[in-house]
């Protein structure tokens, strides 16, 4: 069976996911995390891609981004794939057997498209405690991922300025920037339930979107296909 296009709704916001091949860790020293947010600025230079949030671990980086076109969107995260990706060397009795090259990264990225408003905010809080949930950071915000900017914390910003950009949602949080950190940093600290990050977890993996039923039963109608998990079990038989 032929595999689905990947589904983009040009100009509003996608989470996604790149997962680690099993058994690879390509992000697992600081240096190559730090070279992987050194390569994601430059890449955001040469497509129209937005970057609203981002966490780089040490076997997964998650994004929250708004592209200007599907092409956009593959170019940009397949970029990154790419130039992050090492070579592993397997043992060599001898110097003439051949290098055995394994994948960095599982297969293609998972991405969902994300309703704009509260849901864009649901998706960055997940993206900025994808650490704390993963048992990687410590009393500060960890510094591979967006939180220190969203908070306002400079020291863990490596990432600023036109290269992060936060989506509308954002800047009803308030007037002036320390009212809308605090209104995120509010957010972060509610944290959120298990059925969102079940819903998000879900939607990345089947390649769907995450929102409320109306939104989704509209973007259903506007593209033709289902965005939506089906109902589990066997259709319901109509018995005449």
């Amino acid at each position: 069976m032929a595999r689905q296009a990947r589904f983009c709704s040009p100009g509003r916001a996608h989470l996604v996911r790149l997962h680690a091949a099993q058994g690879a860790s390509p992000l697992a020293a600081p240096d190559q995390r730090a070279r992987f947010l050194q390569t994601m600025v430059q890449g955001l230079a040469q497509v129209s891609v937005r970057l609203h949030a981002y966490a780089v671990l040490p076997d997964a980086v998650l994004l929250l981004l708004t592209p200007q076109s599907a092409e956009d969107l593959s170019r940009f995260v397949q970029g990154l794939a790419r130039r992050s990706s090492r070579a592993r060397q397997a043992p060599q009795a001898e110097a003439s057997v051949p290098v055995s090259r394994e994948p960095a990264w599982a297969g293609r990225f998972q991405s969902a498209l994300v309703q704009p408003g509260d849901w864009e905010l649901t998706a960055m809080v997940w993206i900025d405690r994808a650490a704390d949930r993963a048992g990687l950071s410590g009393a500060s915000p960890w510094l591979w991922s967006s939180l220190g900017a969203h908070v306002g914390e400079a020291q863990a910003m490596p990432v600023r300025g036109p290269a992060l950009s936060a989506p509308e949602a954002y800047w009803t949080l308030g007037n002036t920037p320390f009212a809308r950190e605090a209104g995120y940093r509010e957010r972060l600290d509610q944290g959120l339930t298990a059925v969102q990050m079940g819903e998000l977890d879900a939607a990345l993996r089947r390649g769907l979107a995450v929102g409320d039923d109306f939104f989704l039963r509209q973007m259903e109608i506007e593209t033709g296909r289902r965005l939506q998990a089906a109902p589990r079990g066997r259709p319901r038989m109509n018995v005449a």
